[in-house]
């Protein structure tokens, strides 16, 4: 008996080692090939297992500096900052130039931020709005932080930002020790084309009806029809009737 413990014990001990040496393995491959992560971030294939897949080129990238933060209690923060920035939209010729200011509520736990961004050309003539989620990492040490950042836009304008419209962007926010970050943002590349408009309403003989008239109907009061009696008629005047009680309604 004593020998299959110790056969036993050996086994353990061989089986843990093979799975420490495995683990070491998979650990110096990661931290060996930092380049892999990067390729896998932008590729441009179609394959669920090639990762995120995002365009070749920034579509948008800002610089931000701080506006105002104001403590809401001792979780949270009202975080205000402006920016400027460009857009290099899908098959645009030119760069557009923008300026933004952005609102939105931080945690101080997590170190998320979600808020909404007012977007507008440099010349005022077209604007745009979006949803701004951020995850930061901090080092409080060196006053930086960076954090991954998710930004889905919308806007009616049908001139230079309207290729904008539905876009969802993905990238990084640098933050710097004197209140200043850059964003970089890609295009985030879903394989399902943007949604389009809906510019026409169908007339409204095309509809299909609420309700068929036809089979409506009008409720009887079924109680009274029950609770009904018949009037003795007046003295002399001939046969008269014996009132029905009224039937009890049911609870």
């Amino acid at each position: 008996m004593k020998h299959n413990l110790n056969k036993k014990n050996k086994i353990y001990v061989i089986t843990a080692a093979a799975t420490i040496f495995t683990l070491a393995i998979m650990s110096a491959l990661i931290m060996a090939t930092p380049a892999a992560a990067t390729t896998m971030m932008t590729t441009t294939t179609t394959s669920p297992e090639a990762g995120i897949e995002l365009s070749s080129q920034p579509v948008y990238q800002e610089q931000i500096r701080d506006i105002g933060v104001i403590p809401i209690n001792q979780t949270h923060l009202q975080i205000t900052y402006a920016g400027n920035g460009t857009l290099n939209l899908p098959n645009g010729t030119e760069t557009i130039r923008t300026t933004s200011s952005t609102s939105g509520i931080g945690a101080l736990i997590d170190s998320d931020f979600a808020g909404k961004e007012i977007l507008t050309t440099e010349d005022g003539s077209e604007s745009a709005t979006a949803r701004v989620y951020e995850f930061v990492r901090f080092d409080m040490q060196q006053g930086t932080g960076r954090g991954i950042t998710i930004a889905t836009f919308h806007t009616d304008s049908t001139g230079m930002l309207a290729p904008l419209n539905g876009m969802m962007l993905v990238g990084i926010t640098e933050l710097y020790p004197d209140g200043t970050g850059l964003v970089t943002l890609w295009e985030w590349q879903s394989g399902i084309p943007l949604p389009t408009a809906i510019t026409t309403i169908p007339p409204l003989e095309e509809l299909p009806p609420l309700m068929d008239d036809t089979t409506t109907t009008t409720p009887t009061n079924a109680t009274a029809d029950i609770n009904a009696t018949t009037a003795p008629e007046e003295e002399g005047g001939g046969e008269q009737t014996t009132p029905i009680p009224p039937t009890p309604l049911l609870e």
